[in-house]
């Protein structure tokens, strides 16, 4: 995951998945957030807490 803090109080976070690297190669798959910084962070920031600490029930 990376952060960047951007302009008008935004965060845009990526998210990337890799599979291993292997002789074949490998593969990526990736996805761009966009939240305000602030309120809607902290609230976004406690659902993938849950998500993680309970395993997406």
């Amino acid at each position: 995951m990376s952060a960047v803090f951007s302009s008008g109080g935004h965060i845009a976070l990526t998210w990337t998945l890799r599979s291993r690297r292997t002789a074949a190669g490998g593969w990526s798959a990736a996805v761009a957030t966009r939240l305000e910084a602030g309120e809607q962070m902290a609230s976004f920031a406690a659902d993938v807490r849950h998500f993680l600490e309970d395993g997406g029930h």
